[in-house]
């Protein structure tokens, strides 16, 4: 899979990012070495109200990690970069680290590996019949609505 709307150098950008957000956890691997970055990417070409959140970041991060490239940093130096601007703008690093879960946590493998059987809810995991009664005092209530 290629890049269909970041540049090289955000992809390898949002990579770096993802394996902070998601380090490796027993046998799975962090989340940008998996291939979490190719996947947000592709749903950034496709939804681009998403676009500016994740591009503000992206660029944030650089500004915030000063002289030396958030690459050339040390984990732990990563991390504190990403906390202060989490800080910052909470509201556009809230939708990078969505986007991040969504591409790593819905991948099979991932789910596989913790032990889930089939795609997230609302259409993969078995509930126990809905019990009718539970309406029984809303019912009560009669029509509390308009007809138009």
């Amino acid at each position: 899979m290629t890049a269909q709307f970041l540049t090289p150098e955000e992809l390898a950008l949002l990579s770096l990012v993802q394996n902070e957000l998601v380090p490796s956890y027993g046998d799975l691997p962090p989340a940008g070495t998996l291939g979490a970055a190719l996947t947000v990417d592709a749903y950034l070409a496709e939804q681009p109200r998403l676009r500016r959140p994740v591009l503000t970041t992206l660029r944030a991060i650089e500004v915030r990690a000063g002289k030396t490239p958030f690459a050339e940093l040390d984990s732990g130096r990563r991390v504190e970069v990403l906390r202060k601007l989490e800080n910052a703008d909470p509201e556009s690093f809230s939708e990078l680290v969505k986007q991040t879960y969504n591409a790593y946590y819905t991948r099979p493998d991932v789910q596989a590996s913790l032990g889930i059987d089939g795609p997230p809810q609302p259409m993969g995991f078995k509930l126990p019949a809905f019990d009718e009664s539970r309406l029984a005092r809303v019912r009560a209530m009669g029509k509390l609505w308009r007809d138009a």
